[in-house]
């Protein structure tokens, strides 16, 4: 882990994968996929407009197992329970920020997720998606929601080039001044792995904003270089 960066994710065997776009033409799909080391089907969860159809393709041209898509429709618990925890992988996948992406974020997901990162599973989250893995995320209102708190203490914007220059992030700054900010670039991703290993993939930056409790206005932001 680079010096003095104090990150926390779940503990477990398993990937985390932090993509900042949804982008067929970057390596990070290709990249989460060489990291699956554990069996079991690749379970989907779409909220593009074609309902994950050109996501599953894409993953199969890449040698994927065979996988499902996750119906949110059912709702469910047990079931998407179930669909979501034997999985080898699981991709989470947004263009943009929506109401629907608000229905990932429950105890039922987490523990999910969570038991099938334990199994060593990986986990990529791919555009506006990302932001459901941290302990928050912004609100569709602007304000500071709870997310599945898979990295501890962290909000993860993606789509960002640097949290100083966004005013989304110094407005959620203020609300958590302790808090760790994650900006990923379109194209970028950050990687989260066993024995607190941590990796950045892709051509986009990765930046680490640590804020200061006593001045939440002031920010030391980090960018981390690419493996």
């Amino acid at each position: 882990m680079p010096e003095g960066l104090p990150l926390s994710w779940v503990e477990s065997s398993g990937w985390i994968v932090l993509s900042g776009s949804v982008d067929p033409r970057s390596e990070n799909r290709a990249l989460a996929l060489s990291r699956q080391f554990v069996d079991g089907p690749i379970a989907y969860i779409s909220f593009s407009d074609d309902m994950g159809d050109a996501l599953m393709d894409d993953m199969l041209e890449l040698g994927a197992p065979a996988g499902y898509l996750v119906d949110w429709d059912e709702r469910d618990n047990n079931e998407i329970y179930e669909r979501l925890s034997p999985a080898g992988m699981v991709v989470i996948s947004a263009d943009s920020a929506s109401a629907g992406l608000g229905q990932i974020v429950s105890h039922t997901v987490a523990h999910a997720l969570k038991e099938a990162l334990r199994r060593g599973a990986v986990i990529l989250f791919e555009g506006a998606a990302a932001a459901a893995a941290g302990e928050y995320r912004l609100a569709e209102d602007g304000g500071i929601a709870s997310g599945l708190k898979l990295v501890g203490n962290a909000l993860i914007l993606p789509s960002v080039c640097s949290i100083a220059e966004s005013a989304s992030a110094s407005a959620a700054r203020g609300k958590l001044p302790e808090a760790i900010f994650i900006a990923l670039e379109a194209g970028g991703a950050l990687t989260l792995g066993p024995e607190r290993h941590i990796e950045t993939w892709g051509d986009g930056r990765v930046t680490i904003g640590l804020g200061d409790p006593l001045n939440a206005p002031l920010l030391d932001e980090r960018h981390i270089a690419a493996e």
